[in-house]
Formats: C-alpha cells, sequence, structure tokens
C-alpha cells in the first residue's frame, strides 16, 4: 500500500538522483579520459557534419531525446552534441536551422516525458510513496536549463512527491525558454568559436565539471535528509 512521502524520504531520494548521476556522468568523463574509445566531440563533429535534409531533424530529435533521458543521458559529453548541430544546422539556411531548434524543444519535451512516467512508476512501484500535495513544483530556471540537469530535476522532483502533470507543464516552460535561448546563443557562436577545433579532451573535462555539480546538489540533499 502506498504510504504518503516525508521530508525526510523525499530529500533522500532526491539525493539519490543526482549522486547516481555524478557516477556515472565520472565514469564516461574518465573512460574517455583514459582513451579507451568511446565517442567524444571530435568524432560526433565528424559524423554531424555529413548530415543533412531530413537527417538533420531524426540526428537532432533522437540527440537531445537521449540526452534528456535520466540516467542513459549522463554517459552523453554534456550538450555538446546538441551545440554542434545546431551550429552545422545553419549551413542548411534559416528554415532548417529553425526547424532543427523546434525539433530539439519537441524531442526533449518528449524525454521529460518518459523521465516523468518512469519516475512516477518507480515512485509507486518501488518506493510504495505517493504523491504529496504540499510539494512545491518550481521551474529553477537558472540552475537546471543544462539537459542532464533538467533530467535529474524532474525525476527528483516526482521522487519528492511531486505532482507529475505539473512537473511537466514546468519542465516544459523552462525547455521553451532555453530554446529560443539556443536560437540567439547558436547564431553567433560560429562568429566567436570553430568547433571544429575542440578536442575530445576539453569535451571529457568539461563532463567533469557537470559530474562535480551532480555530487554537490546530492551531498546537500542528503545534508538535508539527515538534519530533517
Amino acid at each position: 500500500m502506498n504510504t504518503t512521502v516525508t521530508p525526510h524520504t523525499s530529500r533522500y531520494y532526491g539525493a539519490l538522483v543526482w549522486i547516481v548521476s555524478g557516477c556515472a556522468l565520472s565514469t564516461y568523463g574518465l573512460l574517455g579520459i583514459l582513451d579507451v574509445g568511446i565517442p567524444g566531440v571530435e568524432e560526433l563533429v565528424g559524423f554531424l557534419e555529413n548530415a543533412d535534409g531530413i537527417y538533420i531533424y531524426i540526428a537532432a530529435f533522437l540527440a537531445i531525446f537521449l540526452e534528456g533521458l535520466y540516467f542513459f543521458g549522463n554517459f552523453f559529453p554534456g550538450s555538446t552534441i546538441i551545440l554542434i548541430l545546431t551550429i552545422l544546422s545553419q549551413a542548411g539556411g534559416p528554415l532548417v536551422f529553425v526547424g532543427t531548434i523546434a525539433t530539439i524543444f519537441f524531442g526533449w519535451c518528449a524525454a521529460g516525458a518518459v523521465n516523468i512516467i518512469m519516475a512516477r512508476t518507480y515512485q509507486k512501484k518501488i518506493l510504495g510513496t505517493s504523491i504529496a500535495p504540499n510539494t512545491t513544483v518550481s521551474d529553477s530556471l537558472f540552475t537546471t536549463w543544462f539537459p542532464a540537469f533538467r533530467a535529474n530535476y524532474e525525476v527528483a522532483q516526482i521522487t519528492e512527491g511531486g505532482n507529475p502533470w505539473r512537473v511537466f507543464l514546468s519542465s516544459v516552460r523552462v525547455k521553451f525558454i532555453v530554446s529560443l535561448g539556443m536560437l540567439v546563443t547558436t547564431f553567433l557562436i560560429p562568429y566567436v568559436i570553430d568547433i571544429k577545433t575542440v578536442d575530445n579532451k576539453e569535451g571529457f573535462l568539461s563532463v567533469a565539471v557537470v559530474a562535480l555539480i551532480f555530487f554537490a546538489v546530492g551531498i546537500y540533499k542528503l545534508r538535508e535528509a539527515h538534519y530533517t
């Protein structure tokens, strides 16, 4: 029988979400730095340069969908694949560029829906807890705009007792705003940085920074749970 989630358990489950993600991302980054043979920035640039026409949209949808999934998306190098794809799509003209951004938005929302459904199923079947009506669902735009952060936040909010529908709507709002921001920033980036000069080592080091942030959030939430 389901039980109502308590402040202590909600923070504990939320902390585990971030720590597990930090472990997964650290593993990916470590393997990359050790030259184990997993794809990095250089391989992504080479692959995406050959995408054109409908394949750009397919690549955009699949890239953000996979990266937007909790845990699985943590094995991708941050938002590198999305950034490269949107920059390269400009070669196809304004309509292709805007279409790519729109495809990324819808793919990201689809990933969010999967995260929420899976987290809610886990909450009911494994944790045995239910929705907590008093749980606050906030957008937290400035701290969860990054795909991996947003995926963790979606799952964490559900495991902490957040209403799934409210979590989804909040996520859609954030993703829409971020997509608009991408429209501007990715248009300007080619005038500042040559994406083809970024190597794998730089990409994997950036993954390490994100992993550290995940661990910091998880430890903070564990402390909250301990003192609740």
